[in-house]
């Protein structure tokens, strides 16, 4: 399934991984968003861009439009969403003595 350029993908009944295709599949950033259809109906969205957390929708379509908006204003450069966060230094590999 695609809405406005974004792909989703069935990763379970009633459950969608939703991804920039344009960024490759091995790089994390490419997942926006997950989605889920609870039991009560009730569409959950867990935000992997822009600001973390979850919010909730009444149906799969103003879940997709949220996803959407918010991935186009995660794209806009000075945007808040635009912002990550500050990558953790790493300690380079131990070499072999």
């Amino acid at each position: 399934m695609h809405h406005r350029g974004l792909r989703w993908d069935e990763i379970a009944e009633d459950a969608w991984r939703v991804c920039d295709p344009s960024r490759p599949s091995s790089d994390a950033d490419a997942v926006v968003a997950y989605v889920e259809r609870r039991r009560d109906g009730v569409h959950e969205v867990v935000w992997l861009c822009g600001p973390a957390g979850t919010e909730t929708y009444a149906d799969l379509a103003t879940a997709a439009c949220a996803v959407s908006e918010r991935h186009a204003a995660s794209r806009r450069s000075g945007s808040p969403l635009a912002t990550k966060p500050v990558p953790i230094a790493h300690r380079p590999p131990l070499s072999p003595a």
